[in-house]
């Protein structure tokens, strides 16, 4: 018993002649008749009886029917999930990412992909850099957003992201009213950083070093969203990643807070990965490209936040 011959015998149950079933399937009446006889021939019992050009169906026909129908109906949602697959609608997205963007960037990304594909499933999980580079290695992951130096960055998909950082200083302090802030203008001023294990801090520490002046740091902070309350409260100034300062702007109100260009450049490095020894689904890769688009709007229009508020 083959596609064909259910195909054959469907139709005709459901027309109730073979001419009909024949011109729904676009095919000759007696091809349809042979794929009857056939399939009676290879099923071994009648499936209609012939009386007067008409055909009337066994009570094996009909209970034969109910199978074949509920095949039929497999099939068509398959070719609905072929057609879901193919127009990305359907699948499921595991990302892994750093505390910092996953607290508003992320988040408010992946909802707008999820509003435009409502049948995929998507787990967004929030872990330390280095735990998100183990986790993309081993699969655990579809995509990863990480801090990385240059030598971790391996696979040929994966991508790195130079974010050049900016200052945020109390809206109200005098550094406030300067375009630009340097570490000679920070010199003993109060500031909150990340811990001495981050890369920003150590890059900050050189500088400071290197132009004779002193980093005083008078709070330390895992991430940089809580260190932006502290400098709402006036505690100390934090040198910090765009992507930060942006997540920053779409949720706190103006008038607290401002950010100003910092120099010499620091940069934070983030990369962008996927698993080297397995292929990406069309669905990783869309919003993969989505990710990429949004964190260089970030790095190419930075008056974004740095003219918040203003």
């Amino acid at each position: 018993m083959n596609l064909k011959q259910m195909e054959a015998f469907r139709a005709v149950m459901l027309t109730g002649s073979v001419s009909q079933a024949a011109k729904q399937l676009y095919r000759t009446q007696p091809a349809v008749s042979m794929m009857l006889s056939s399939l009676e021939e290879d099923i071994g019992f009648q499936l209609f009886e012939r009386r007067k050009k008409r055909l009337y169906p066994t009570p094996e026909a009909n209970y034969l029917y109910n199978e074949v129908a509920a095949i039929f109906s497999r099939i068509q949602d398959l070719s609905q999930t072929v057609q879901d697959i193919q127009n990305k609608q359907y699948g499921f997205l595991r990302i892994g990412c750093m505390p910092g963007p996953s607290n508003f960037f992320i988040p408010d990304i992946l909802a707008d992909y999820l509003e435009e594909h409502p049948n995929v499933q998507a787990s967004l999980q929030t872990r330390t850099s280095d735990s998100v580079v183990e986790w993309i290695a081993s699969n655990q992951y579809d995509l990863g957003l990480a801090e990385m130096s240059m030598h971790q960055l391996n696979g040929s998909r994966n991508q790195i992201f130079e974010l050049l950082c900016t200052c945020a200083i109390p809206a109200n302090h005098p550094l406030a009213e300067h375009s630009v802030i340097t570490p000679a203008m920070l010199d003993e001023e109060p500031m909150i950083t990340l811990h001495p294990d981050h890369m920003i801090f150590h890059d900050l520490l050189q500088l400071f070093e290197a132009s004779g002046h002193r980093m005083n740091v008078c709070l330390q902070t895992r991430f940089f969203i809580p260190a932006l309350k502290f400098v709402e409260r006036g505690l100390g100034v934090c040198v910090l990643d765009p992507i930060s300062a942006f997540s920053y702007t779409t949720y706190a109100q103006p008038g607290k807070v401002v950010f100003r260009r910092f120099q010499p450049d620091v940069h934070l490095r983030v990369g962008l990965m996927f698993p080297s020894d397995a292929p990406s689904s069309m669905i990783t890769l869309e919003f993969a490209e989505l990710l990429r688009n949004r964190i260089e709007n970030v790095i190419e229009n930075p008056e974004r936040f740095l003219n918040w508020g203003q």
